[in-house]
């Protein structure tokens, strides 16, 4: 793939017309239309490093998103754009408007030579996504916007209901458990034994401005219910915004030794325990890396329940050599 066209060719998406404003509001936790403040004039505004982000199911690209590549846009005006197989484009930003509605929308298009690259629009109340065209099935959003997948949610998960008045956090009572599978797949048993089965995407939503991490959870094509993460508090989610229901972590090994959480123990565990010992910022827990460690594996790992150490690793390689 030779440029962003091609990237998106291949994605099956195709450059849209100027958008609707019904489009746009069909979904406002996605994109909301509003008037262009002065801010967003400024191409220092918009500079910095984007993820280039697809949909390759039928949700739209903020239940789903698939990376796609980076773009980084330049205080000049320039951008450079690397696909995810090492393939790049580079050229100028062009910056314009569009008045549909009485509503002001500002567009932002890369071009490399008299090609143009990506089209896409941008709302001073969503400061961290820029979305292509009217159908949502792809955009840019801000690098550190992005940095979840669903191997972050993999593992065992209880469910506490509030049983007061008050927050969970005060007093609850566990009403069910859930499964998530790093495939995406989920399986929930209430108190009563009664499951259900589905596929839970992890996206996000912009609420007040800001992009927070959010896990549908879809029954076949039916939405069951919508959580949020943040990294605060990482072996929790919410559900709702009452803060009455919960997931939190079960600290139960779903694989000794499967660091890495990909359903087999080898010796890429061993590579990453000793990688998030002794690079924590980018391999530990909510490490930069996209392969850094997460909650469930770091349980997975710690062999002897004392903590992740340098012995975790000796005893995971032991494991392989026994074997």
């Amino acid at each position: 793939m030779k440029n962003l066209v091609a990237v998106i060719a291949a994605f099956g998406i195709m450059f849209s017309a100027v958008p609707t404003v019904s489009a746009y509001a069909a979904d406002t936790s996605a994109v909301v239309a509003s008037d262009t403040s002065v801010e967003t004039t400024d191409m220092e505004h918009l500079a910095g490093e984007w993820k280039y982000q697809y949909t390759d199911t039928t949700m739209p690209v903020y239940v789903s998103p698939s990376d796609g590549g980076t773009v980084v846009i330049n205080k000049d005006g320039t951008y450079k754009f690397t696909s995810t197989d090492g393939t790049f484009s580079s050229g100028k930003v062009e910056l314009g408007f569009y008045t549909i509605g009485g509503r002001i929308f500002q567009s932002i298009s890369l071009y490399e030579g008299q090609d143009r690259m990506f089209g896409g629009y941008y709302h001073s109340a969503d400061p961290d996504i820029i979305y292509h065209g009217n159908n949502v099935a792809s955009r840019l959003i801000r690098k550190d916007s992005a940095a979840v997948s669903i191997k972050d949610f993999a593992g065992s998960w209880k469910e506490q209901t509030a049983d007061t008045n008050a927050a969970v956090e005060v007093s609850f009572k566990e009403t069910g458990s859930c499964e998530i599978k790093a495939d995406g797949t989920y399986v929930y048993t209430d108190v009563n034994g009664r499951t259900s089965t589905g596929v839970v995407y992890v996206g996000d939503e912009t609420i007040g401005g800001t992009v927070i991490t959010a896990l549908r959870f879809y029954n076949g094509t039916a939405l069951e219910r919508t959580a949020s993460y943040t990294s605060s508090r990482p072996d929790s989610i919410y559900f709702g915004n009452g803060g009455r229901v919960r997931f939190v972590r079960d600290s139960k090994v779903m694989l000794s030794g499967d660091a890495n959480c990909d359903g087999t123990v080898d010796m890429s565990d061993v590579v990453l325990v000793m990688q998030a010992l002794t690079n924590p910022d980018k391999y530990g827990i909510n490490g930069s890396s996209d392969k850094h460690l997460t909650a469930q594996g770091r349980i997975n790992a710690d062999i002897d329940g004392n903590g992740l150490t340098v012995g975790d690793a000796n005893a995971i390689q032991n494991m392989l050599l026994n074997k």
